[in-house]
């Protein structure tokens, strides 16, 4: 809209700078004419009284038309500055695990109910519960994210570990709660199978402690797991807690248990692959 009101503006001050231009025009040969009807014999002393006058309104006209022609052609003509467009970055581009690919295995389903707390909390819908919050925070972190099971079915072991390697996964990350025949037992573990897998589950097994998670640190161990055992990808397995300890298996399932625990793994991802 704005562009169209000013080439109007410029079209109007055209015609009416051509008018004037006319005007001035007409009168200045008028004045011409007159001056040479008194070359020829014609009345001196009327020309004398009024062409000067014509003379000059047509010289402040013929001025006048050509300062607003300047005016005009500067103003339709002078390059308008560019405004600097701002710049738009891929946002998406600058984030962390953009490009990579994790498999999150929720432990047990389906049959398997995994272990089962003192309050009849099944591990199978904690590990899933919690895999599906690691995979909100890591996918704002730029990652694809794959789950073996995203609801209570029953996964094989053997299709738990073919999802990764169909997926050609960066890291493989098996979740689960662990349980003890006493009550009394708490904390976290981080397993791997794999020499080289060592230094992801440190990596991880630190970043869940920089959380304050309020339990004990049970360090990183081996583990003769056959999701990790039997996977050809970079693969640990977490214990997040004991869910035969009552405070843990009621810790577990609260909404600040959740949100450190896949805020601790997601920086553990983060960390591994950078």
């Amino acid at each position: 809209m704005k562009c169209d009101v000013c080439k109007a503006c410029h079209e109007g001050a055209r015609r009416l700078l051509d008018k004037l231009f006319l005007v001035a025009l007409v009168i200045f040969i008028s004045s011409l004419f007159r001056l040479h009807v008194v070359l020829i014999g014609a009345n001196y002393d009327g020309y004398m009284k009024t062409t000067p006058k014509l003379i000059a309104i047509a010289v402040v006209l013929i001025i006048v038309s050509t300062s607003l022609f300047q005016l005009q052609t500067e103003g339709a003509t002078k390059p308008k500055p560019i405004e600097a467009e701002p710049l738009v970055m891929d946002s998406d581009a600058n984030l962390p695990l953009k490009g990579k690919t994790i498999v999150l295995d929720p432990g047990h389903g389906g049959k398997d109910v995994g272990s089962t707390g003192a309050q009849g909390t099944y591990e199978k819908d904690v590990t899933l519960l919690t895999a599906l919050n690691v995979r909100k925070k890591l996918t704002e972190q730029g990652a694809a994210v794959v789950m073996t099971r995203q609801d209570d079915t029953t996964i094989s072991l053997k299709a738990r570990t073919e999802v990764a390697q169909a997926e050609n996964a960066d890291l493989f990350i098996s979740i689960h709660f662990d349980a003890y025949q006493t009550r009394d037992v708490y904390g976290m573990t981080t397993y791997f199978n794999k020499p080289q897998d060592q230094e992801i589950a440190e990596i991880m097994h630190d970043q869940l402690f920089k959380q304050d998670m309020h339990t004990k640190d049970r360090g990183v161990q081996f583990g003769n797991y056959y999701v990790i055992r039997e996977n050809t990808k970079p693969a640990v397995l977490l214990e997040l807690g004991y869910i035969s300890n009552l405070n843990e298996e009621a810790a577990m399932q609260t909404e600040t248990f959740q949100d450190q625990i896949s805020s601790a793994i997601t920086s553990g991802v983060i960390e591994s692959l950078r």
